[in-house]
């Protein structure tokens, strides 16, 4: 009882911060990557110096992460436009274009949904954190499926209900970036071992520590 009373406090610390470090909003990079980093410690059983922590992902992670939300902030608006000129267009290939255009944007928002989580987890260059993350994306196309249609469901519903808006507001976006990392975790573990659920507190130098992924080592360790 006391261990499920201190996760949801947990839970609340973490919904307060992220959207306080947000507010900026170019920040959104650098406070999306400190949720996923504690969520994801969470799931492995070594959540010590919650608080401590997320400052600590923040700013080690601050550079790349800013300069990864603009580019993915520039890749979204580039395939909105896209989307939006085949939408109005009355040409007749327009169908097939759309078509397409829908399939990149779901290629792009799963991407979207992996790049932090995979910054808060490997050490890589960006170009490589993007690849990585785009590799991920299609190689557990599973994965990146569940989350998109969870990620569209909820956001669905808070618009809908105004009430659940509030709640994910308070707590919910700790709690869904911790569901999330369930699956995160599942999947980083296909390539380093040692990111399995682990019930030992982490050493203070094992927590500074990054494996280096990139691209071609996730095509390789997966057998492609």
């Amino acid at each position: 009882v006391f261990k499920f009373i201190s996760r949801i406090g947990d839970m609340f610390i973490l919904s307060l911060l992220w959207p306080v470090t947000s507010i900026p909003v170019f920040t959104l990079g650098a406070s999306t990557t400190a949720l996923y980093y504690n969520t994801i410690k969470i799931v492995r059983g070594r959540d010590s110096s919650l608080v401590k922590n997320y400052f600590r992902a923040f700013k080690s992670n601050f550079k790349d992460s800013t300069i990864i939300f603009f580019i993915m902030l520039f890749g979204g608006a580039v395939v909105l436009s896209y989307l939006y000129y085949w939408a109005q267009s009355k040409e007749q290939i327009a169908f097939v274009m759309n078509a397409l255009g829908l399939g990149v944007a779901l290629m792009y928002f799963a991407t979207l949904l992996f790049v932090f989580p995979v910054l808060a987890v490997f050490e890589n260059k960006i170009n490589d954190t993007l690849r990585t993350a785009f590799l991920m994306a299609i190689r557990h196309w599973k994965v990146s499926f569940v989350l998109v249609v969870c990620s569209f469901g909820i956001s669905y519903v808070c618009y809908r209900i105004p009430i659940v808006a509030y709640i994910m507001l308070m707590i919910g976006s700790a709690i869904l970036a911790l569901i999330f990392s369930v699956q995160f975790v599942t999947v980083f573990r296909q390539y380093n071992p040692e990111l399995a659920p682990d019930p030992e507190i982490e050493k203070p130098k094992e927590e500074k520590k990054k494996e280096t992924y990139d691209a071609m080592k996730v095509i390789y360790l997966a057998g492609g």
